[in-house]
This record gives structure tokens, sequence and C-alpha cells, in this order.
């Protein structure tokens, strides 16, 4: 039947059995009525088809679609330029951003993009992520300041870090410590608030993140560096008088409840001078 085209003009062959032999025209009832239930199978099987569709979402629906609530809380992107991956978190406040391979996981902020659409921003208000009013993303990274696009190749697991115990919490904060003082040539000691057990890898995190501001940061402003000291409060924030680098961290926030590298970067250069 797939195919076939009806006219209103065709003869219905039901009125035309009336004036065959008796044998022809009930050979011919049978099989109209086998073409009427073959008919009313295959318009079972494509209801069917057509209703399993209906209840199985679109993946890619699934991955960007803001509109409809469904969208997936945490996925894969790929540049563009075939330069690498990244996932993109939206399972909690802030955002979270994980560039594949990289050592920090970057909170974003949501805010509204002049001309329409969204962009989301570090703690130090730096874009890193737009998307425009028809649904383009573009990502600007540190190796594309100019910006390049992305598409949601699919779905990834949220970004949470790995439990951690006392013992791990000490050896990080023994490692941060060397390496703080081969970076500013003289004894730096560490202050770490006893975290409860689950905040434990939050603690270990931010001691990662002060390690790669300081080796980021200007050595002129590591000179008279002599203590770090990390303490859990309702706000990430980092602060340094020339002596002490200050940070608080909301534990319970994940990696966004730390500063930023760039963030405590910037704190030891202003109060370092």
């Amino acid at each position: 039947m797939a195919g076939s085209t009806w006219r209103a003009d065709t003869p219905d062959p039901r009125l035309s059995l009336a004036h065959k032999s008796p044998l022809w025209a009930a050979s011919m009832t049978a099989m109209f009525r086998g073409m009427i239930l073959l008919f009313a199978m295959g318009a079972g099987a494509w209801a069917l088809t057509m209703a399993d569709g209906a209840a199985q979402s679109n993946p890619f629906d699934r991955l960007v679609s803001s509109q409809t609530g469904r969208a997936e809380p945490s996925v894969w992107y790929d540049r563009a330029d075939g330069r690498g991956r990244f996932v993109f978190d939206r399972s909690a406040e802030p955002a979270l951003l994980w560039p594949d391979g990289a050592q920090e996981v970057v909170a974003l902020y949501r805010a509204s993009a002049a001309g329409g659409g969204d962009i989301w921003v570090n703690d130090t208000e730096k874009v890193v992520l737009r998307v425009s009013r028809i649904g383009g993303w573009t990502f600007f990274p540190d190796d594309r300041p100019d910006g390049v696009a992305v598409e949601p190749m699919g779905r990834a697991h949220t970004l949470v870090a790995a439990p951690a115990n006392n013992a791990q919490v000490q050896t990080a904060a023994r490692e941060m410590a060397d390496r703080l003082a081969r970076l500013s040539r003289q004894n730096v000691r560490a202050e770490l608030a006893a975290p409860a057990p689950d905040q434990n890898a939050y603690i270990i995190d931010t001691m990662a993140m002060v390690t790669l501001a300081a080796e980021q940061a200007s050595r002129r402003s590591l000179r008279n560096l002599e203590t770090v000291r990390i303490g859990v409060g309702e706000t990430p924030r980092a602060s340094f008088d020339g002596r002490t680098l200050d940070i608080s961290v909301d534990t319970a926030r994940g990696y966004g409840g730390r500063p930023s590298a760039a963030y405590i970067r910037r704190a030891l250069e202003q109060g370092g001078g």
C-alpha cells in the first residue's frame, strides 16, 4: 500500500462484485478484507513506532535545551578548532568548567550579555563562555582570547572531588609549603582550619590553587611570604598583606566554594607589590 495513490474517481472494487461470478466475487471479497486487515496492522505498527519516538526525547535536545527544563546538568563540549574539550557542569551554583586534563576546575557565574544571550564569568570577571540568542556557544580560553566555537557532544559526570583523609591533607600541606619556600626562597608555614572529613578534598584542592597561583605570580610578590592560612567561611576570598596569604573556603559549595588560581594570583601581586 505504501507509495500508492487513491483517487476519488477510482471505482470501488466492491461495487463491481455483483457483475462477476459468485466464485470470483467471493475471492475478491476475501482479498479485499485481507488488504484492509493488512493496512490496519500496518497503521497500528506505524502508530506504535511514532509513540515510541515521542516517548524518547532527542539526545541533542536533552543536552542543550534550556526551554523545556530537560537540559543535562553536565555536558562535554568539543572545540571547533580540534584543540581539546571541556566539561560544563550546571548541576549547582556556581556552574563549573573543567578543560580536559587541566589542574583547575573553574567556577563560573552567569550574567546577561550585551546584545542578548548569556555569558559566564569567573571570579576575576573574565568572560569564559558565551551563548548567543540563537544558541551558539563560544569558549574563551587563554590560548584563544578571541574565542572559539564549541558544540555539545555528550553527557558528562558532575564535577566533585574524590574523598580524602587527614593524612592526605597533611601531605598536601607539606608539599604546598615546600613549593612556596622554593619559590620565595624562605620558609613558608601552612595554617589550616581543622575541616570535617567530607571537606578535606576541597581544602586540598585550595592548596593546589595556591601553588598554581604562586607559580604564575611574579617572584617579587612572594619575597616576604611567610604564612598561608586557609579557613572555612561563608564566602570564597583571598587577601595578602605582604606576609600572610589568607584564604576563605566554603567547602559546602565544592569547587565553587574556593577562589580561583587567578584570583589568588591577583591577591598575591596586589599585596606583595
